[in-house]
C-alpha cells in the first residue's frame, strides 16, 4: 500500500536533496553459477549516523520530508534517507523498542502492508552483529530481484538457517512460523532479547539466519547479503571476496551445519 506515495516522496526528497543514495551501480560477480551484486559506497554513506545510544536515534523524531503513511496504530512507514535500493522503505515503531528484542504480531502486521506485490523484499537485522546499525525497531522492505532464491529454495545452504514457505501471507501464521525459527534455531534467550539473527522476507517464503560475526576482513554483513546483494566501501573488497568465497563468506558469518 506504500509504493506510490513511496515513489512521490522519494522524487521530492532528491530534488530537495534530503535523500542521499549511498551506492553506485550494481556490479555481477558470478559464483558456482549464481549472479551475486556487489555495490560501493558513494560519500554519501559517510553522513549515515550510527547510534551508539537510543538517545542518538534518527527514527525519534524522524525528518517530515521521508515520512510515507501510517503502518497500523504502532508503527510509521519512512524513506531509508540513505537507501541501498531506491525507494527504500523502514517500517519503524512510533515509541522506542529494542531492535534485538522479540519481534510481536502487531510488527508483522505492519511489515506485511508493504508486500502488495510479487517481487517486494523485506529484511530484518537483529542486533549489531547481525548488520543493525541502529537500535530502534525497523523492518526494511525494497523491490528487488533475489540472486540467491534458488539457492534458498533449494534447500542446499551451507549454514544454519531455518526456512517457511507460503501459499498466501497472513500475519498470524507468519509469526508463528518466526516463533518456531527462534525456537529450533535456539535464538530467544527467553527474557524477551534473542541473539543476533538476520530475517529475509518475501510473500513465498521467510528465511531465518542465525550470526555470529558482522563481518570479515572489514567486508560488513547484513539480512540483505543473504539475498545475493553485497555492499563494500572499496572497489579492492570486492575482489576479495570473490577470490575469498562469496558462499564461504555468508556462510562464516552465520553458523555452519
Amino acid at each position: 500500500m506504500f509504493w506510490n506515495d513511496a515513489a512521490r516522496v522519494t522524487r521530492q526528497a532528491l530534488v530537495d536533496g534530503y535523500l542521499m543514495p549511498i551506492t553506485t551501480e550494481a556490479e555481477v560477480m558470478t559464483e558456482q553459477n549464481v549472479s551475486y551484486l556487489g555495490y560501493i559506497v558513494t560519500a554519501n554513506a559517510s553522513k549515515k549516523p550510527i547510534a551508539e545510544t537510543p538517545q542518538a536515534n534518527p527514527f525519534l523524531p524522524y525528518e517530515p520530508s521521508m515520512y510515507v503513511g501510517e503502518a497500523g496504530e504502532r508503527h510509521v512507514c519512512l524513506l531509508n534517507k540513505f537507501p541501498v535500493l531506491s525507494p527504500h522503505l523502514l517500517i519503524c515503531s512510533k515509541t522506542f523498542v529494542s531492535q534485538s528484542s522479540r519481534l510481536c504480531k502487531v510488527d508483522f502486521d505492519a511489515w506485511l502492508l508493504g508486500f502488495d506485490d510479487s517481487n517486494v523484499l523485506g529484511f530484518y537485522n537483529s542486533g549489531p552483529l547481525a548488520g543493525a546499525s541502529q537500535p530502534h525497531r525497523h523492518m526494511q522492505v525494497v523491490k528487488a530481484e533475489i540472486p540467491l532464491e534458488s539457492v534458498i529454495n533449494s534447500g542446499s545452504l551451507p549454514f544454519r538457517h531455518c526456512l517457511s514457505l507460503f501459499s498466501e501471507l497472513k500475519s498470524a501464521d507468519l509469526y508463528q512460523c518466526y516463533l518456531n525459527a527462534l525456537d529450533s534455531l535456539a535464538l530467544d534467550d527467553g527474557e524477551g532479547e534473542c541473539l543476533p539473527y538476520n530475517i529475509l522476507l518475501t510473500a513465498r517464503w521467510m528465511l531465518v539466519v542465525p550470526r555470529t560475526v558482522n563481518n570479515i576482513e572489514g567486508v560488513f554483513a547484513n539480512a540483505l547479503n543473504y539475498s545475493g546483494r553485497f555492499l563494500v566501501k572499496r572497489p579492492e573488497q570486492l575482489r576479495w571476496l570473490r577470490q575469498y568465497g562469496i558462499m564461504r563468506y555468508l556462510t562464516e558469518c552465520s553458523v555452519k551445519k
